[in-house]
Order: structure tokens, then sequence, then C-alpha cells
């Protein structure tokens, strides 16, 4: 797996999600949280893609990983 973490870019969290390869890491900030575990969850099945996300408190972001 290429566990490469990249800082969320100007693109569209819909766009970066949907670009993303298995062991991909996508990094947010925490105020993207209900957004981006919506997404996850909803396009996730629709796509048949799995997600995890994982929420860092001290760094306040919410990190998503491509599992499958």
């Amino acid at each position: 797996m290429n566990e490469a973490v990249k800082t969320a870019v100007s693109k569209p969290i819909l766009t970066q999600l949907r670009e993303m390869e298995v062991g991909d890491v996508l990094v947010f900030p925490a105020e993207k949280r209900g957004s981006v575990k919506a997404m996850c969850s909803e396009y996730g099945f629709e796509w048949n893609k799995v997600f995890s996300t994982s929420i860092n408190r001290q760094e306040r972001t919410i990190s998503v990983t491509r599992r499958a």
C-alpha cells in the first residue's frame, strides 16, 4: 500500500475522495468533520469503496484512509 498522507487541497472534498487509491490518506481540518464522514459513508457505498476516518484532537484534523 502507498500510505502517503496528503493534506487536502483546494479541490472539492468529493473530488478528492473519488480520486483516492487504496492506501491513500487525506487530512482535512476538523471543521469539515461532518461533511467528510457523511460523504465517506454515502459515496463509499455508492462507489463500492471502503473509507475509514480518524480524528486527531490535538491537531484538530480528520484523516480519511481508502481501505478498498
